[in-house]
């Protein structure tokens, strides 16, 4: 039978309300900073991810080429990393696409209220 120990889950319960005010106290006034950190280090981190997955995509394609000189062609293989490529090359793009000449303001000071 389920035995639930309720002090326990009152002190659980209790602990994660004070931990929750007081960070939403302290870092309540440039929360959005952290936010906008957070997005320029993942634009950074898949621009420097793209250099090696093309390099390692190139060198996929070789090894792929290789095999198909002794007749042993893996054309899944080569579609696979044909596709993976493209849709990492177009990624940026298509973002950029999506967000540029709409007007729409991306970043997180451009979040509001829509309830308003």
């Amino acid at each position: 039978m389920l035995n639930i120990n309720f002090k326990k889950l009152k002190k659980y319960v209790f602990a994660g309300i004070t931990v929750f005010a007081i960070s939403s106290i302290l870092c309540a006034v440039d929360s959005y900073a952290v936010f906008e950190n957070l997005t320029s280090t993942g634009a950074e981190i898949f621009s420097g991810m793209k250099t090696v997955i093309f390099a390692s995509a190139g060198f996929g394609i070789i090894a792929v080429a290789i095999t198909g000189l002794f007749g042993a062609l893996n054309w899944k293989w080569l579609a696979a990393i044909i596709i993976g490529v493209v849709v990492i090359a177009a990624t940026a793009g298509i973002l950029n696409y999506m967000t540029a000449g709409t007007g729409a303001n991306v970043t997180v000071k451009g979040i509001s209220d829509t309830l308003k």
